[in-house]
This record gives C-alpha cells, structure tokens and sequence, in this order.
C-alpha cells in the first residue's frame, strides 16, 4: 500500500507543473489545485498522464464555480 502511495505522490509531483497555470487562470490557489490532483491521480489509477490532466482540468473548472 505504501508504495501506491508513494508512486501517486510521483504522479501528482509530476502533474502540477504542468497544471499550475490553468489553476492560477482560474483563481484556484495552490493547496486547492494540489488536493483536486492528488484525487484525481487516486480515483485513476490505471490511465494515462493525458487522461489525468483532462479530469483535473475539468474538476478544477468546477471548483472555481
């Protein structure tokens, strides 16, 4: 479990660069954009980076609601 862990931890360190200009365009900080990629990288685990980003980029839209 722990390595699981640990590799969505790589994922997401891996994901917010490139997702930082997209949260700071829609006015979500740095603690939000973190959180929204972290559940998107546990709720799919078995996609691509590509898919990631998509349902990230979608959930952070509806934060910034």
């Amino acid at each position: 479990m722990s390595e699981d862990h640990d590799n969505d931890n790589d994922i997401a360190e891996q994901l917010v660069p490139r997702l930082a200009g997209f949260a700071t365009g829609l006015g979500l900080d740095g603690p939000t954009m973190r959180q929204i990629i972290e559940k998107v990288v546990a709720d799919m685990p078995h996609v691509s980076d590509e898919d990631r980003l998509a349902k990230a980029r979608l959930r952070m839209i509806v934060a910034s609601a």
